[in-house]
């Protein structure tokens, strides 16, 4: 009896033994599966907080470039208005430029036309120092490429041209034609732009010239043949000054 209870007891104490072995195999894979979660879920924390400092730079760079780009949008828009306004002000100017210039047009277009219709009564030496100017000014203005700056220098030369010649006395050797229509050579006496003189002491041939409405007109006096010589030897430094009577005679 008492064997039998032995081997019971032992067959138990192996039983026990072997259910004691499973459950400890149970608990270490139990312990081992946790362990592995817990591996993992560190990790994963890891790897969060990677992501997420990663993600908010990312965010912070975008906040900064929206910012600049607010910043740059606003400078912007105020360039457009400051341009808007300039280019405002300056059509504005050009408005004003563009009233002036045709007003400006139109003067120097009646400027032109009295200046040409000087010429004519303007003596021969005369016309041929300005002849350089004023074959430059438009005889039709609208089909005119100069310039008005270049156009007012060409009628500003030719006035103070002029005006410089009707305070002068002047000299010139032309070719007259005579009451009976010889041509002779004969020395011209100019006098300012009005009045002028001409003889020939050989040939006795004298006379008056003056600006007309045409032109100039000359008339024939031979009786002036000693006191227009006379005037011209004065004028040369050939005798000494003094009062010589002429007529005159204005048109």
């Amino acid at each position: 009896m008492k064997m039998r209870q032995m081997i019971c007891l032992m067959l138990a104490l192996a039983a026990c033994a072997a259910w004691a072995q499973e459950d400890l195999e149970a608990a270490k894979q139990s312990i081992e599966k946790w362990l592995e979660t817990e591996r993992l879920i560190t990790k994963e924390e890891q790897d969060w907080r990677v992501g997420k400092e990663v993600l908010q730079e990312r965010i912070d760079l975008v906040r900064r470039e929206a910012e600049a780009l607010k910043e740059r949008i606003a400078q912007t828009k105020k360039d457009m208005h400051e341009a808007e306004t300039k280019t405002a002000e300056l059509k504005a100017q050009n408005e004003v430029v563009k009233a002036g210039t045709k007003s400006l047009a139109d003067d120097i277009k009646q400027l032109e036309l009295r200046t040409l219709a000087m010429l004519p009564r303007t003596p021969e030496p005369v016309r041929l120092r300005v002849d350089p100017l004023t074959q430059r000014i438009p005889t039709n203005p609208k089909d005119c490429r100069l310039t008005l700056s270049e156009r007012y220098q060409n009628v500003v030369g030719t006035l103070n041209e002029l005006n410089k010649a009707a305070r002068e006395i002047s000299v010139s050797g032309e070719m007259r034609q005579l009451a009976d229509g010889r041509k002779v050579e004969v020395s011209v006496l100019y006098i300012g732009l009005a009045q002028a003189y001409y003889v020939n002491e050989k040939s006795g041939v004298a006379g008056v010239g003056f600006a007309g409405e045409r032109g100039w007109e000359w008339e024939e006096n031979n009786d002036l043949v000693d006191p227009v010589s006379l005037v011209l030897s004065i004028y040369r430094g050939e005798s000494p000054a003094a009062y010589v009577p002429l007529p005159v005679k204005v048109k």
